[in-house]
């Protein structure tokens, strides 16, 4: 009787010992693979931009050659934490479906740790809820309000949203040139995007008590003689527009044509040097505002861009290296700078709380100040106006790094 005890006794406890070991071992199997995306030798970093689209020549593109650099030399200089990156990028062809559709690629298939894009404000504002819901890291490239206001916990903005860049404008326009009389006419595209700036566009006018004239030109239109026209019956005196650069040209090349010597002021997806290259002597009344310096800035940060990337592609060319080549190096930098933060046990949280505790990060003349803070996910607040020199085909910064006023309303107004 007490051996057949003893037995089942023992057999009772190696079987115990079996189950604690393979738990035990089963344990140390989910918590080494349970950040998806990471393991201890390789992270995968998601990109989504339109490779494709109306906006990959002059926009994407050159962002994406930007961070595939940027990934490159970090991987060259041995990782972050032993750990090198892997990217994968996807084409959203600057589309709501295709990106949707990329989104769930990266997410489901790829198992990405963290994503940088898109660009597009409407596919952005659609893929706030699946960001959140799938708890991704996420370096948004879609300057709009919305990306950031009210506060996503995984979504960071590093750049000026179109509220910072047209306050900039209105404020140079009206308090630097102080025109004598002011004719305004704010040109769009028909988009979320362009709505969004549109409605920045309102809120400014607002503050300064102004009216302003509105024309759309559609994404891809490479004539603009209807709303030229149309801007020249309402005798107008200065444009702000919100375009691309294809679109940009053909308005300013209309203007030229039908003699018509207008300042034209434009927003961020406009200040590329392809608009000067394309729109050649047309360009002359043209000015951009940007957050993030040109190819040609003389800066210890730019110097450093350029060295680096020419290391890796030094045939990368004009078109190759314009100002949203910066544009997504530093989208790299932030992404990089928080998980080298979070240190070698890298997740989610840490990777989170990390980037929000980067603190007036100086670029070396790249950017302005970049910041982030648990209450606030928007890094940049400083633009830069540049004039165009299409002797030069460059963009030459005509301010030094500017924020948008402070709104108080009723405070401010401005009569012809």
């Amino acid at each position: 009787m007490n051996i057949r005890y003893n037995i089942l006794v023992n057999r009772y406890i190696t079987l115990f010992i079996l189950i604690a070991l393979t738990i035990l071992l089963s344990g140390s199997i989910l918590h080494s693979g349970s950040v998806r995306g990471v393991t201890d030798r390789m992270i995968k970093i998601g990109v989504l931009l339109d490779q494709t689209g109306p906006t990959a020549g002059d926009i994407a593109l050159p962002a994406t050659r930007a961070i595939r650099n940027y990934t490159q030399h970090i991987n060259d200089s041995g990782g972050i934490m032993g750990r090198k990156f892997k990217l994968i990028v996807e084409d959203d062809r600057y589309s709501i479906p295709a990106g949707l559709a990329a989104f769930k690629k990266l997410i489901f298939k790829d198992k990405v740790f963290a994503l940088v894009g898109p660009a597009c404000t409407g596919e952005a504002k659609i893929l706030i809820s699946h960001i959140e819901k799938q708890r991704v890291p996420n370096i948004t490239g879609a300057p709009a309000k919305v990306m950031i206001e009210p506060i996503r916990r995984h979504i960071f903005l590093p750049f000026n949203i179109y509220e910072d860049q047209l306050g900039v404008i209105f404020d140079y326009i009206i308090n630097d040139i102080k025109p004598k009389r002011l004719v305004l006419t704010f040109v769009y595209f028909d988009s979320e995007s362009g709505k969004a700036a549109h409605k920045a566009t309102k809120k400014w006018a607002k503050y300064y008590s102004l009216h302003f004239n509105t024309e759309i030109i559609q994404m891809g239109a490479l004539d603009a003689a209807s709303q030229v026209m149309s801007i020249k019956r309402k005798k107008t005196t200065f444009i702000i527009i919100h375009h691309t650069s294809p679109s940009t040209v053909a308005l300013l090349r209309d203007l030229k044509k039908f003699g018509m010597n207008i300042p034209v002021y434009g927003t961020l997806p406009t200040c590329a040097e392809d608009t000067v290259r394309m729109g050649g002597n047309a360009s002359k009344n043209y000015v951009g505002i940007h957050g993030f310096s040109s190819w040609n800035d003389d800066s210890e940060g730019m110097e450093n861009i350029r060295k680096i990337t020419l290391k890796y592609k030094p045939d990368i060319g004009k078109v190759g290296r314009n100002r949203f080549y910066t544009t997504g190096w530093i989208f790299s930098t932030v992404l990089y700078e928080g998980i080298r933060r979070s240190g070698k046990e890298i997740n989610i949280k840490k990777l989170i709380t990390s980037i929000e505790t980067i603190r007036d990060y100086d670029t070396k003349g790249v950017v302005g100040p970049i910041t982030f803070s648990p209450t606030n996910h928007k890094g940049l607040d400083y633009c830069k106006l540049y004039r165009a020199n299409p002797e030069e085909g460059k963009l030459v910064p005509i301010t030094g790094w500017r924020k948008a006023p402070a709104k108080k309303e009723g405070t401010v107004s401005y009569n012809e």
